[in-house]
């Protein structure tokens, strides 16, 4: 039996998140949240004190071949603990970005995410999605937005802790180096579908993309 698959890739506030879980419930499929694999990852190696910086990529490898990691609903489940609250903390924040470019733990990332793909028709979102994990996916959109309406959703989403001008500058310097950096660099798929989420509500978003798939199968 083939699943389907929905990829969404973007840059930072886009609105990828949001659109890919109201999908996902709009067509009954699975969603997948690819940063909550990464987060209960980067959990694993701060509990455990695992010196990642200086082990070698088949000592890190062995070491992530031992570690179960889930997904059911938006719950995420580590050696079948209930870890979901845990990974969302701000020291996990902090050290994901860091663990997410070890090629390593991008390899195993996408195992389990490929894994669950391939039981259930499912929507993800998140970088290279559509250029690594899912390059044959049903769909794959690329989702963005003009960056100074990126920069005021991000303001209003941290509770205009900042300044508006330091959000936005701080979400050109994240583009940059997600655009740059060696690996899994963001990068729009040669056949995506652009959706442009500047001027359309949430759910203009999310419909636009299931009409897009209704006419692909």
């Amino acid at each position: 039996m083939s699943f389907k698959q929905i990829a969404l890739d973007g840059p930072a506030g886009s609105g990828k998140s949001t659109v890919a879980k109201l999908l996902a419930k709009k067509l009954n499929f699975t969603f997948i949240n690819s940063g909550g694999f990464f987060r209960a990852i980067a959990l694993y190696i701060k509990q455990n004190n695992i010196d990642y910086q200086n082990l070698s990529s088949e000592q890190l490898k062995n070491i992530l071949e031992k570690v179960e990691i889930h997904q059911v609903g938006e719950h995420f489940f580590l050696n079948n603990e209930d870890v979901t609250d845990k990974i969302h903390n701000s020291e996990i924040s902090s050290i994901v970005p860091i663990i997410a470019k070890i090629p390593v733990v991008r390899e195993y990332a996408t195992k389990l995410q490929v894994d669950m793909a391939n039981k259930t028709d499912i929507v993800i979102e998140g970088r290279d999605t559509t250029t690594v994990m899912f390059p044959n996916a049903t769909l794959k959109c690329w989702v963005f937005a003009n960056p100074k309406i990126r920069a005021e959703r991000r303001w209003e989403q941290e509770g205009k802790k900042q300044s508006l001008d330091e959000v936005f500058k701080e979400l050109v310097i994240r583009d940059k180096l997600d655009t740059e950096r060696d690996v899994s660099p963001m990068k729009r798929a040669d056949d995506a579908f652009d959706v442009d989420t500047s001027n359309i509500t949430i759910d203009e978003c999310v419909e636009k993309i299931a009409n897009e798939f209704a006419t692909r199968i």
